[in-house]
Protein backbone atom coordinates (compact mmCIF):
# COMPACT_ATOMS: atom_id res chain seq x y z
CA UNK A 1 0.00 0.00 0.00
CA UNK A 2 3.02 2.43 1.09
CA UNK A 3 4.65 1.77 -2.38
CA UNK A 4 1.39 2.43 -3.96
CA UNK A 5 0.84 5.98 -2.27
CA UNK A 6 4.51 6.80 -3.29
CA UNK A 7 4.57 5.81 -6.78
CA UNK A 8 1.11 7.87 -7.00
CA UNK A 9 3.03 10.69 -5.58
CA UNK A 10 6.06 10.30 -7.86
CA UNK A 11 3.75 10.56 -10.62
CA UNK A 12 2.15 13.82 -9.43
CA UNK A 13 5.75 15.06 -8.36
CA UNK A 14 6.46 14.37 -12.30
CA UNK A 15 3.39 15.93 -13.83
CA UNK A 16 4.24 18.94 -11.78
CA UNK A 17 7.67 19.22 -12.85
CA UNK A 18 6.25 19.05 -16.84
CA UNK A 19 4.05 21.70 -16.06
CA UNK A 20 6.47 23.81 -14.60
CA UNK A 21 9.34 23.11 -17.53
CA UNK A 22 6.38 24.08 -20.24
CA UNK A 23 5.24 27.10 -18.35
CA UNK A 24 8.80 28.36 -17.88
CA UNK A 25 9.20 27.81 -22.09
CA UNK A 26 6.32 29.49 -22.46
CA UNK A 27 7.51 32.62 -20.53
CA UNK A 28 10.78 32.72 -22.45
CA UNK A 29 9.18 32.51 -25.61
CA UNK A 30 6.97 34.85 -24.41
CA UNK A 31 10.50 37.25 -23.50
CA UNK A 32 11.64 36.46 -26.48
CA UNK A 33 8.68 37.92 -28.64
CA UNK A 34 8.97 40.93 -26.80
CA UNK A 35 12.17 41.47 -27.36
CA UNK A 36 11.84 41.51 -30.78
CA UNK A 37 8.88 43.97 -30.99
CA UNK A 38 11.21 46.56 -28.69
CA UNK A 39 13.96 45.84 -31.03
CA UNK A 40 11.85 46.74 -34.48
CA UNK A 41 10.05 49.48 -32.91
CA UNK A 42 13.57 51.00 -31.92
CA UNK A 43 15.23 53.49 -34.40
CA UNK A 44 18.27 55.35 -34.79
CA UNK A 45 18.58 58.95 -35.31
CA UNK A 46 19.77 60.11 -38.71
CA UNK A 47 23.23 60.82 -38.31
CA UNK A 48 23.31 57.68 -35.86
CA UNK A 49 24.34 59.31 -32.85
CA UNK A 50 21.58 58.82 -30.65
CA UNK A 51 18.38 56.23 -30.62
CA UNK A 52 14.27 56.46 -30.33
CA UNK A 53 11.27 54.50 -30.62
CA UNK A 54 8.01 54.61 -32.89
CA UNK A 55 4.85 54.65 -30.24
CA UNK A 56 1.54 55.31 -30.36
CA UNK A 57 -0.67 55.27 -33.95
CA UNK A 58 3.17 54.69 -35.78
CA UNK A 59 3.18 58.79 -36.97
CA UNK A 60 5.60 59.68 -33.81
CA UNK A 61 9.01 58.46 -32.09
CA UNK A 62 9.96 59.96 -29.02
CA UNK A 63 13.77 60.22 -28.50
CA UNK A 64 15.47 62.30 -25.82
CA UNK A 65 15.86 65.97 -26.22
CA UNK A 66 19.45 66.77 -26.27
CA UNK A 67 19.64 64.08 -29.17
CA UNK A 68 17.57 66.92 -31.46
CA UNK A 69 19.90 69.22 -33.15
CA UNK A 70 17.38 71.14 -34.93
CA UNK A 71 14.80 73.57 -33.90
CA UNK A 72 10.68 72.45 -33.37
CA UNK A 73 9.81 72.04 -36.95
CA UNK A 74 12.59 71.23 -38.71
CA UNK A 75 13.30 67.33 -40.08
CA UNK A 76 15.24 64.66 -37.91
CA UNK A 77 15.27 61.59 -40.25
CA UNK A 78 15.46 58.47 -38.56
CA UNK A 79 16.64 54.81 -39.81
CA UNK A 80 14.31 51.67 -38.70
CA UNK A 81 16.41 48.56 -37.96
CA UNK A 82 15.73 47.22 -41.47
CA UNK A 83 17.61 50.14 -42.96
CA UNK A 84 14.72 52.26 -44.24
CA UNK A 85 14.94 55.70 -43.94
CA UNK A 86 12.20 57.82 -42.62
CA UNK A 87 11.68 61.77 -42.56
CA UNK A 88 9.64 63.54 -39.90
CA UNK A 89 9.38 66.73 -38.58
CA UNK A 90 10.20 67.60 -34.92
CA UNK A 91 7.18 68.43 -33.14
CA UNK A 92 8.33 69.03 -29.28
CA UNK A 93 11.42 69.74 -27.89
CA UNK A 94 11.38 69.84 -23.85
CA UNK A 95 15.09 69.92 -22.36
CA UNK A 96 14.26 70.42 -18.90
CA UNK A 97 12.66 66.89 -19.39
CA UNK A 98 14.62 65.70 -21.76
CA UNK A 99 12.28 64.58 -24.03
CA UNK A 100 11.10 65.23 -28.05
CA UNK A 101 8.43 64.20 -30.56
CA UNK A 102 9.19 63.71 -33.83
CA UNK A 103 6.13 63.10 -36.18
CA UNK A 104 6.89 61.31 -39.42
CA UNK A 105 5.15 61.78 -43.03
CA UNK A 106 4.00 58.35 -43.38
CA UNK A 107 3.29 55.21 -40.41
CA UNK A 108 6.34 53.31 -39.47
CA UNK A 109 6.21 49.69 -40.79
CA UNK A 110 6.63 48.32 -37.24
CA UNK A 111 4.40 47.56 -34.40
CA UNK A 112 4.47 50.65 -32.28
CA UNK A 113 4.64 51.12 -28.68
CA UNK A 114 2.26 52.54 -26.33
CA UNK A 115 3.27 55.17 -23.92
CA UNK A 116 2.66 54.25 -19.88
CA UNK A 117 0.87 56.82 -18.24
CA UNK A 118 1.52 55.98 -14.69
CA UNK A 119 5.35 55.88 -13.04
CA UNK A 120 6.78 52.27 -12.74
CA UNK A 121 7.60 51.37 -8.98
CA UNK A 122 10.95 50.91 -7.86
CA UNK A 123 11.74 46.90 -8.21
CA UNK A 124 9.69 46.64 -11.57
CA UNK A 125 10.87 44.24 -14.20
CA UNK A 126 12.11 46.88 -17.26
CA UNK A 127 13.30 45.34 -21.03
CA UNK A 128 15.83 46.70 -22.91
CA UNK A 129 17.62 46.65 -25.87
CA UNK A 130 19.54 49.95 -27.13
CA UNK A 131 20.50 51.17 -30.15
CA UNK A 132 19.86 48.44 -32.94
CA UNK A 133 22.19 49.54 -35.62
CA UNK A 134 24.68 47.67 -33.56
CA UNK A 135 25.65 43.94 -32.07
CA UNK A 136 23.46 44.59 -28.32
CA UNK A 137 21.81 42.10 -26.04
CA UNK A 138 18.72 42.41 -25.03
CA UNK A 139 18.61 42.92 -21.16
CA UNK A 140 15.94 42.14 -18.70
CA UNK A 141 16.38 45.24 -15.98
CA UNK A 142 15.05 46.17 -12.86
CA UNK A 143 14.00 49.86 -11.45
CA UNK A 144 16.47 50.25 -8.59
CA UNK A 145 14.78 53.54 -6.86
CA UNK A 146 12.81 57.17 -8.25
CA UNK A 147 15.43 60.21 -7.58
CA UNK A 148 16.75 63.25 -8.66
CA UNK A 149 19.42 63.66 -11.42
CA UNK A 150 21.44 66.75 -11.67
CA UNK A 151 21.35 66.86 -15.38
CA UNK A 152 17.54 66.53 -15.47
CA UNK A 153 15.98 69.83 -13.71
CA UNK A 154 12.52 69.29 -14.57
CA UNK A 155 11.83 65.65 -13.03
CA UNK A 156 11.37 65.19 -9.59
CA UNK A 157 11.35 61.48 -10.46
CA UNK A 158 14.19 60.23 -12.84
CA UNK A 159 14.10 56.39 -13.18
CA UNK A 160 17.47 54.87 -11.84
CA UNK A 161 17.17 50.93 -13.42
CA UNK A 162 20.10 48.41 -13.78
CA UNK A 163 20.58 48.22 -17.37
CA UNK A 164 23.92 48.47 -19.10
CA UNK A 165 24.14 50.99 -21.69
CA UNK A 166 26.75 52.35 -24.15
CA UNK A 167 27.55 55.77 -25.39
CA UNK A 168 24.63 56.71 -28.26
CA UNK A 169 21.54 54.96 -26.32
CA UNK A 170 20.53 57.81 -25.33
CA UNK A 171 17.31 58.41 -26.43
CA UNK A 172 16.33 54.34 -26.64
CA UNK A 173 13.23 52.94 -24.64
CA UNK A 174 12.63 51.40 -21.65
CA UNK A 175 9.84 49.49 -21.37
CA UNK A 176 7.56 47.45 -18.77
CA UNK A 177 6.28 43.75 -19.39
CA UNK A 178 3.48 44.85 -21.12
CA UNK A 179 5.67 46.70 -23.66
CA UNK A 180 4.79 50.36 -22.87
CA UNK A 181 7.38 52.88 -23.16
CA UNK A 182 7.70 53.85 -19.08
CA UNK A 183 11.24 56.04 -19.68
CA UNK A 184 14.58 56.71 -22.45
CA UNK A 185 18.11 56.47 -21.50
CA UNK A 186 18.98 59.77 -20.42
CA UNK A 187 22.93 58.91 -19.46
CA UNK A 188 24.52 58.42 -16.07
CA UNK A 189 27.14 56.07 -15.03
CA UNK A 190 27.11 53.21 -17.87
CA UNK A 191 24.00 54.72 -19.36
CA UNK A 192 21.88 53.81 -16.56
CA UNK A 193 19.56 56.34 -15.74
CA UNK A 194 16.11 57.01 -17.50
CA UNK A 195 13.59 60.29 -18.10
CA UNK A 196 10.01 58.98 -17.31
CA UNK A 197 7.65 59.36 -20.25
CA UNK A 198 4.29 59.17 -18.58
CA UNK A 199 4.02 62.91 -18.53
CA UNK A 200 4.54 63.39 -21.49
CA UNK A 201 1.51 60.87 -22.97
CA UNK A 202 -1.13 63.37 -22.91
CA UNK A 203 0.82 65.91 -24.93
CA UNK A 204 1.57 62.36 -26.99
CA UNK A 205 -2.30 61.56 -27.33
CA UNK A 206 -2.87 65.25 -28.25
CA UNK A 207 -0.67 64.72 -31.18
CA UNK A 208 -2.00 61.42 -32.74
CA UNK A 209 -5.77 63.27 -32.34
CA UNK A 210 -4.28 66.00 -34.66
CA UNK A 211 -2.86 64.04 -37.32
CA UNK A 212 -6.73 61.67 -37.13
CA UNK A 213 -8.20 65.60 -37.74
CA UNK A 214 -5.23 67.77 -39.48
CA UNK A 215 -7.53 70.75 -39.89
CA UNK A 216 -7.09 71.20 -36.19
CA UNK A 217 -3.09 71.41 -35.96
CA UNK A 218 -2.18 73.94 -33.93
CA UNK A 219 1.47 75.34 -34.22
CA UNK A 220 4.52 72.92 -34.62
CA UNK A 221 4.52 71.92 -31.36
CA UNK A 222 0.93 70.52 -31.21
CA UNK A 223 -2.64 72.37 -29.44
CA UNK A 224 -1.25 74.59 -27.41
CA UNK A 225 2.40 74.13 -28.34
CA UNK A 226 3.76 71.98 -25.61
CA UNK A 227 7.20 71.52 -25.49
CA UNK A 228 8.05 75.16 -26.77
Amino acid sequence: MRARRLSKLAGVLAVAALAGCGSSKQQEEGTRKDFLTLRDATVTLFPGHCAGVIVADGHHALTAAHCIDVPPGERQPVVLRSGRMLSGVVKVVDPLRDLAVIRFDEAAPVRPLPVATAMPLPGTGLLFFGRTDRPNEPQEVELKRLGRCPSLPGVPQALFTSLDGEKGDSGAPVVDRQLQVVGLVHGGAACSIATPTADLAPVLDTLVAEVARPGAEQGVGGSGGAGQ
